[in-house]
């Protein structure tokens, strides 16, 4: 029981770890739990099948006293097999929150990308639209045309800047 007690608390230390961010480090030592969780089952599983097969005394070998010592044994087996089946739910979720934290963190980082995209493509339509160099755009004979361009440019970035800070994605 020693055994499951440090790995519960382990387990429970993992949980806060991956709560206040998720690592791809998590992922191994979840991982490695649930492969160890799943040894523990079936070692506990065959045990507690040993334990019940010797506590029915079906040809009356044993002696009642040793048939009882089986028979709580088998209970604490089955016992056993209780909490590791608990502890692999709680890794289950503990995978899930991990899970969770991962799409958080990827959102976030698309939220910077959405906001970097939308910021310049106005600027590239801009650039595009003045790069056509065609003979009869005003604008390229204007005397003020360049900082009229660099002024709209400017004036774009912030009404953007200003908008994704009210709606507070920056």
């Amino acid at each position: 029981m020693a055994h499951l007690d440090r790995l519960e608390a382990d387990i429970s230390d993992g949980e806060t770890e991956v709560l206040t961010g998720a690592h791809e480090a998590y992922l191994d030592r979840i991982i490695a739990w649930r492969q160890e969780l799943l040894r523990l089952k079936r070692y506990y599983e065959q045990l507690d099948s040993i334990l019940d097969e010797l506590a029915e005394n079906d040809n009356s070998l044993l002696g009642k006293q040793n048939t009882r010592r089986f028979a709580n044994l088998g209970n604490r087996m089955e016992r056993y097999l209780n909490a590791v089946q608990s502890l692999r739910e709680s890794v289950a979720q503990l995978r899930e929150a991990y899970q969770s934290q991962l799409s958080i963190q990827e959102n976030d980082l698309m939220k910077i990308f959405t906001v970097v995209t939308a910021v310049f493509l106005p600027l590239t339509l801009l650039v595009g639209w003045y790069g056509m160099n065609f003979v009869g755009m005003p604008e390229l004979h204007w005397k003020y045309g360049y900082p009229a361009v660099i002024l709209v440019s400017v004036g774009i970035v912030a009404a953007l800047v200003i908008y994704f800070k009210k709606k507070k994605w920056l």
